[in-house]
């Protein structure tokens, strides 16, 4: 008869838990002290908060993946340390059990102390929120969200531990892999980024935008994962002084990121599967090396020379340009500041997989691979030989653009405007490329589009500040459509809503104007010289004086929400002018002497 495979040994589990108890005690008390202990001390309390439970377990989902990030890696360390001593391989490997009994059991060790005590905390927590007047099945619902959402990420990151784990004979190279593997993706993709911006015209560093985070799991989940929690106002009786008291009731307690969760969670599976195998194959004499699945060496060290040449030649670069700043040298100062990093990591790596410093006599071949790489990825990205420079969005797809000076811009005329403004600078490129370079007066013309999917694309060219191109570029800005979308502020310019304004002139002079002086000087100035088309923002303005107004909605439902409106007053505002020179005297502003 056939016998089964088993994945499990009883007194090994056992074992796992009792060793490492001190661990799992600290994990409990962590926990127990946030979420029961706080509970109880708000239900016993003489002013208790009803809602409390749910600001609790908000702040506690937020904080949840940083938790199982620490907590997987700790414990990962703990239930796989017999790898890392020949004594203690040596013990594991002379019982009588099989391998995948022993990853599973020790595994599952792990996973069983941590959940487990995910479970007592969320019933403790439940059971302590019923001492205060709270809808006990939004509670529950709260409560069980949180134990749903941070068992799942650690079981994601509990499964990169013991992949890492596995690949590792030595516990202090273990925790390095770790934090490597989860922001390698985004770490690089910030790094490639940045080359592109050296090397590619017009790419621009102003603002990253993070296409493959969610390769990066703690990065994409401690973005926006959090619930989305609604609240009421509920008055509930007069105080000493006949006015209603309001509390606050919690309506909706609703999480909408449970799909990558979930689909987290099942990569966790995966990799702890994927660890499994690996650990069957896995020569147990290979504790104390750096990397202990010998079909990973190569992986390691090419890898570790390719971010070391992104990296370290990056830096090296941006010092040897800061000397020269030469443009056309872009390429000149960047192989060679690639090929030295790699140089440092190609061999750096052999060394600590042969733990020799006698690494020079071999491996050549890999290495002028590597230089290969290098050179093709810098003449690549100056070439633009994928059209990443010249990539711009189509018009259906952007959402609104962003200039200098008028900031985001909405209306769709503007936007098409602006994207074939964009077109013609591309069309012209060894033009704008040159003369960028060589002009000692330059404009930076801006382009950043916000797309219906929420991605940024940002682009960024020098101009020759006399060119038609920036005419053009500030010409748009300052056309009525787009300058009444910028000065028309989220809260209306009303006597009610202005809670100050402030004159500020070039020549030092600081007035303070009445609500009424605020809203005339909006209404029958300002807005007069935007119909007029009047230059009102612009790269080669002559600004004499700045005008602030703060304003607060009257609507006491919207009380706390506050917008300002701040107006540079050129010399081609006339009719701005003449309202200060009618309202404190033409001795108040100092104009340029046109005859000069």
């Amino acid at each position: 008869m056939k016998s089964k495979i088993s994945f499990f040994n009883p007194g090994l589990f056992k074992s796992t838990l009792r060793r490492f108890w001190p661990l799992w005690a600290i994990h409990f008390a962590g926990w127990f002290l946030v979420m029961p202990m706080l509970t109880l001390i708000n239900s016993m309390g003489s002013n208790r908060y009803d809602d409390f439970v749910f600001t609790m377990s908000e702040s506690a989902i937020f904080a949840a993946p940083i938790v199982a990030f620490i907590m997987a890696i700790i414990s990962a360390m703990a239930v796989f340390s017999f790898m890392y001593s020949s004594r203690s391989t040596g013990l594991i490997a002379s019982l009588p059990i099989r391998r995948e009994a022993i990853f599973g059991s020790v595994w599952l060790g792990g996973l069983t102390a941590v959940t487990g005590s995910n479970i007592v905390i969320a019933l403790l927590t439940f059971l302590f929120s019923l001492g205060t007047d709270v809808n006990s099945a939004l509670a529950l619902k709260a409560i069980c969200t949180w134990l749903g959402v941070y068992s799942m990420q650690f079981i994601l990151f509990f499964g990169i531990a013991s992949i890492t784990a596995v690949m590792t004979g030595s516990i202090v190279v273990l925790p390095i892999l770790y934090v490597i593997f989860n922001f390698l993706v985004f770490g690089m993709e910030a790094i490639i980024r940045m080359h592109f911006s050296y090397l590619i015209w017009g790419m621009s560093n102003l603002s990253y935008d993070c296409v493959l985070d969610f390769l990066s799991p703690i990065i994409y989940m401690t973005g926006d994962f959090v619930p989305h929690v609604g609240y009421r106002t509920v008055p509930y009786a007069f105080d000493s002084f006949s006015s209603m008291s309001s509390t606050r009731e919690c309506i909706a307690f609703t999480f909408d990121h449970w799909l990558p969760v979930i689909i987290y969670c099942v990569v966790g599976l995966i990799f702890s599967a994927a660890a499994l195998m690996m650990f069957r194959k896995r020569r147990m004499e290979s504790a104390g090396d750096v990397v202990a699945v010998r079909c990973l060496r190569p992986v390691f060290k090419y890898g570790v020379a390719a971010c070391s040449a992104l990296c370290g030649g990056l830096l090296l670069y941006a010092m040897l340009y800061s000397l020269f700043n030469v443009p056309a040298l872009s390429v000149v100062i960047m192989i060679p500041s690639m090929i030295v990093f790699a140089f440092i990591g190609y061999f750096g790596a052999k060394m600590l997989l042969e733990k020799s410093f006698h690494v020079f006599r071999g491996g050549w071949v890999g290495f002028i691979v590597i230089c290969c790489l290098c050179a093709v990825f810098t003449l690549c990205c100056d070439l633009d030989v994928f059209g990443i420079g010249s990539y711009i969005p189509d018009l259906s797809s952007i959402q609104s653009v962003s200039v200098y000076s008028a900031g985001e811009i909405k209306q769709p005329g503007a936007i098409e405007s602006y994207r074939e403004l964009h077109l013609k600078i591309l069309s012209q490129k060894d033009k704008y490329e040159k003369l960028g370079e060589s002009s000692d007066i330059s404009s930076s013309l801006l382009f950043a589009y916000t797309l219906k999917n929420g991605r940024t694309i940002t682009r960024e060219y020098d101009i020759p500040g006399d060119d038609e191109i920036c005419e053009e570029y500030y010409d748009l800005m300052n056309s009525p459509a787009i300058l009444i979308e910028r000065f028309t502020p989220r809260i209306p310019v009303t006597v009610e809503n202005c809670i100050s304004a402030v004159l500020w002139t070039a020549d030092g002079y600081e007035v303070e104007l009445a609500p009424e002086q605020a809203v005339d000087f909006y209404e029958n100035a300002l807005l007069p010289d935007i119909m007029a088309g009047r230059k009102i923002i612009g790269g080669d303005a002559y600004y004499i004086a700045t005008l602030s107004i703060s304003l607060r909605s009257s609507d006491e439902s919207q009380s706390d929400d506050y917008s300002d409106l701040m107006v540079d007053i050129s010399t081609d505002c006339t009719e701005c002018i003449a309202w200060i020179q009618n309202n404190f005297g033409s001795e108040l502003l100092t104009l340029p002497d046109t005859n000069e």
